[in-house]
């Protein structure tokens, strides 16, 4: 049977995460521009909707969190990871976007490979005590990828390949999965191209 990948909106009701409970108490609204998982932290690029006081910043490290100002609107914050943190890390899905709505209320975009990750994923949050409600579900049926592209995409993305500065080379990430390097790269700009016109084609 063909697996469909899926773009997923999920609301999370009671996030366990407390920078994002800071955030919420000194009455300012973030997005998050970039996250990266880790097992035992994570990583975010906060981009607040004016410009941030010295008095929300001292909140900010007042939890044990490492922080730098990158602008007047923009911070990044590296924290211990909550269990939701940590499920994220080690299911099959890729976080697209985060949105803090309200204290412990977050809107989570999602890409997942297929409804079987999907409902694992669901349930490793319940087993946990999560509220979640999925809001939106969406096939991604035009892309065109490849089990095997999916499979090359998804461990490129969590180990670190398509971060600004990569955490892993190409020939690391070559030597994993067992091929050369240049077959790999090539895969990859298969892969991207494909998602790359999906896009495209979507917002014209």
């Amino acid at each position: 049977m063909h697996k469909i990948p899926l773009d997923v909106t999920i609301l999370f009701e009671n996030h366990p995460c407390e920078i994002m409970k800071i955030i919420s108490s000194t009455g300012l609204k973030a997005n998050v521009e970039n996250i990266r998982l880790g097992k035992q932290t994570i990583d975010y690029i906060l981009c607040f909707d004016k410009d941030i006081e010295k008095s929300d910043i001292l909140k900010l490290k007042s939890s044990n969190v490492k922080v730098l100002r990158l602008s007047e609107s923009r911070v990044w914050i590296r924290t211990n990871s909550c269990i939701v943190c940590k499920i994220l890390y080690t299911s099959d899905v890729v976080t697209e976007k985060v949105k803090l709505i309200k204290n412990k209320t977050l809107l989570y975009t999602l890409f997942v490979p297929n409804k079987s990750s999907l409902n694992q994923f669901l349930f490793n949050l319940i087993q946990n005590g999560i509220r979640v409600t999925v809001t939106n579900i969406t096939e991604v049926s035009n892309i065109g990828l490849t089990e095997r592209q999916m499979e090359i995409l998804k461990l490129a993305y969590k180990l670190g390949y398509f971060e600004d500065e990569r955490r892993i080379t190409l020939s690391q990430l070559a030597d994993k999965l067992g091929i050369s390097a240049p077959t790999l790269e090539q895969t990859l700009r298969k892969a991207l191209r494909k998602i790359v016109k999906y896009y495209i084609d979507e917002y014209e």
